[in-house]
């Protein structure tokens, strides 16, 4: 239901013809005009200081984005984490916690998903991206609550926290911090250009000027003309900033039910079944592609999907075909199987055999050093 539910909706903002798209669309448009004056209203209230800013005692580091979907947000997040680590900072990752589900009887809004040392929740309870983030940073604290204000003291407190990495902090405006970093989706920068629901904007593109320093992602699967016309428009509304450039680099790929890491020449050549649902699946078959898979079929579903057994039904069915004629191999991206882990079961693993990860990290590729430089004089 989800999956259709969500379906027309992107049809509607992608201007697909028909009357009842029509309909939606003029709908959509209007309640962007309402989306529109709240966030204005609200930046109003805190320009007037009547909701307040607060300073936590400690450097505070935002990575956010300004469109929903997939810009790379995640994997950022670890690479700033991992690099404050390497120069002796102690860290703390502060998350939302976007479809995490409670334990029974919790009341605190605080929730430790890793002390740094060992995981404490599952992905259910945790959320799949702080549990993702847990799981890359095994020498961070990853802590979770709507309230990040709350979550930062805590962090500072219990962990004697220096650095706070906000993941998805832009839009948390409650909170002063020393470095707004906001991920750009080099594939689709801006969306349609109108804010949410008539299309994936947060914000209005102008508050882009309130950022320090723009993180380009997948810059490799853009021409240089069009990487060039994203830069400029950033310039333009933003003369001081930082512009990163940076891919997603894959590094290996490693089994879900064994552990087992293999190089990437493991893909080549081989038939794949592929199934993603994050915000921008082109960038990891792409990437499969450019590694010499053979796609049998590919399955995309609806970003932060959360997978039933039907759909690991509809999966095997076509993997099951392809065995028939010989070796496949069933590839997915490391936040899908973090949702996966919840329905695995032995009799699943008899099904595929395995399931294949493969794991991306976020490379810079160009403005390493001024990178180096900002975080270090801030920190």
């Amino acid at each position: 239901m989800r999956k259709k539910v969500m379906g027309f909706y992107l049809a509607c903002i992608k201007n697909e013809r028909g009357k009842t798209h029509s309909l939606f669309r003029s709908l959509f448009f209007i309640l962007s005009g309402f989306y529109y004056l709240a966030i204005k209203f609200r930046l109003l209230l805190h320009k007037l200081a009547v909701i307040p800013k607060t300073k936590l005692p400690c450097t505070v580091v935002s990575v956010g984005n300004i469109t929903w979907g997939g810009t790379g947000k995640t994997p950022a997040v670890i690479m700033i984490a991992r690099l404050l680590r390497e120069k002796g900072k102690r860290v703390a990752v502060l998350s939302r916690g976007y479809g995490r589900r409670k334990k029974k009887g919790k009341k605190s809004e605080i929730s430790i998903v890793s002390d740094g040392e060992k995981l404490i929740l599952s992905s259910r309870e945790a959320g799949d991206e702080p549990f993702l983030l847990s799981k890359n940073l095994p020498d961070v604290p990853v802590i979770v609550g709507k309230n990040r204000i709350n979550t930062g003291k805590y962090a500072v407190d219990r962990f004697g926290t220096e650095v706070v990495v906000l993941d998805d902090g832009f839009q948390y405006w409650r909170l002063n911090r020393d470095i707004d970093i906001v991920t750009i989706d080099c594939l689709n920068p801006y969306g349609n250009g109108y804010l949410i629901p008539r299309g994936p904007l947060r914000e209005p593109l102008s508050h882009l000027s309130r950022a320090d320093i723009f993180l380009l992602t997948r810059v490799n699967l853009v021409s240089r003309d069009d990487l060039q016309r994203i830069i400029g428009d950033l310039r333009t509304g933003n003369p001081q900033c930082t512009i990163l450039e940076s891919v997603h680099r894959p590094k290996y790929v490693q089994g879900s039910f064994s552990g087992e890491k293999k190089s990437l020449d493991f893909i080549k050549d081989k038939r794949v079944v592929a199934f993603s649902s994050i915000g921008n699946p082109y960038s990891f078959e792409k990437t499969l592609e450019e590694l010499g898979a053979e796609f049998i079929k590919i399955f995309q579903f609806p970003d932060h999907h959360d997978y039933q057994r039907r759909d690991l039904q509809e999966i095997e069915a076509t993997y099951r075909t392809a065995l028939e004629e010989g070796e496949v191999i069933a590839v997915t991206t490391e936040k899908d199987v973090v949702r996966l882990e919840r329905i695995i079961s032995p009799e699943v693993g008899r099904i595929f055999r395995e399931i294949w990860v493969l794991k991306v990290e976020l490379e810079i590729v160009r403005g390493r050093e001024e990178w180096q430089r900002r975080i270090e004089s801030y920190t």
